[in-house]
Formats: structure tokens, sequence, C-alpha cells
């Protein structure tokens, strides 16, 4: 019976640990899918290539020295460059953290009118 619990608590929490997982590596991923999966194959197939065996595949290039960083991806033709990508981010996170700021002042101060309020009719109530 007991080792029943020990394994079934095993399962979920393999299971919750899974998916929490899965949920904060999508939630914080640095690159798209696609980016990743290109980088990837790119590794893969010059790795290979230092052995001699090799893949087949349209996107894969051979890594070049002309990249600005080390092991990035070139964008394609039309992508938005990383650079302004991460500073639309950023801009994006500074607003929506003004609109959550104001939202919380908003509802402080709606607070505060309504126990004003409900003083004023006690108020009037009792008299």
């Amino acid at each position: 019976m007991q080792k029943d619990e020990f394994y079934k608590g095993l399962f979920w929490g393999t299971l919750i640990g899974a998916a929490a997982g899965a949920t904060l590596g999508i939630l914080f991923a640095p690159r798209k899918g696609e980016t990743t999966r290109r980088i990837l194959l790119e590794q893969l197939s010059y790795a290979l290539s230092k052995t001699g065996a090799t893949i087949e595949s349209k996107d894969v290039q051979e890594p070049s020295q002309e990249m600005p960083y080390p092991n990035s991806v070139p964008p394609k033709e039309g992508a938005v460059a990383p650079d302004i990508e991460n500073e639309a981010r950023a801009r994006a996170e500074k607003i929506v953290d003004a609109a959550e700021e104001e939202v919380r002042r908003l509802l402080k101060e709606a607070n505060t009118i309504l126990k004003e309020a409900k003083n004023v009719a006690k108020q009037n109530g009792a008299t």
C-alpha cells in the first residue's frame, strides 16, 4: 500500500514537473522555435561535416565567419533584427508596468471613495 502511494506521488510529481518545465520553457525561451531549430541543425550539420557525415536539409547553412556573434543565425530576409525586437519588448514591458501601476492607483482611489461613501451613508442613516 505504501509503495503504491510512493509510485503514485512519483508519477504525479513527474507529470506536474514536466508540465511546469515545458510551460516555463515556452514562456522564457530566448528565441523563437524556428530560429532555435535552425541553429541546432546548423551546428549538427557543421559537427557532422567535421566527421565526414552529412544531413540533408534546405535550411542548413555552413557557419560563416561574418556572423556578428558566435553561433548566431543571420536573420531571414525581411526579418526584424534581434536588437530591435529586444528594444521593442523592453518598451512594451515598461508600458505594461506603467499601466499596472496606474490600475493599482485607480483601484486604491476607487476603494477610498467607496469607503467614504459608505461612511457618509452610515452617518445619514444613523441620524
